[in-house]
């Protein structure tokens, strides 16, 4: 008898790889419901400043001090914040498309290997 270093089943390296992909899939789009709610915040922020009179006061919490801002540069940094917002939101579904891309590839030869398991144990 002959002492062999133990083979790594190629099935298992392929489900353990799948089950990562799973993991990383759940992780972007839960960032990218995260995102979705952030863009939600600041659409609000930005329609409760449009109600505002141009001469309006409006202050940023900075620490603890109010700092006084003037209303269009506000608009200007809501309005930017949510542009991030969504290029963000974009990235990360672009990834989630790629990652899930990844995943079918992976379905398929688990598939392949199964049913070659299938077939050669059926001999």
């Amino acid at each position: 008898m002959s002492a062999q270093a133990p083979t790594i089943n190629p099935l298992e390296g392929h489900l353990n790889n799948f089950r990562t992909l799973q993991k990383e899939i759940g992780k972007l789009q839960s960032s990218s419901s995260e995102q979705g709610t952030r863009i939600l915040e600041n659409e609000m922020v930005l329609k409760e400043l449009e109600l505002l009179e141009d001469e309006a006061q409006v202050f940023k919490l900075i620490g603890p001090v109010l700092v006084k801002q003037e209303l269009v540069e506000v608009k200007n940094n809501v309005s930017k914040r949510i542009e991030f917002i969504k290029n963000d939101i974009s990235r990360l579904g672009d990834n989630i498309a790629a990652k899930e891309k990844q995943q079918d590839e992976v379905k398929k030869a688990i598939g392949a290997l199964q049913k070659q398991a299938g077939v050669s144990g059926a001999i």
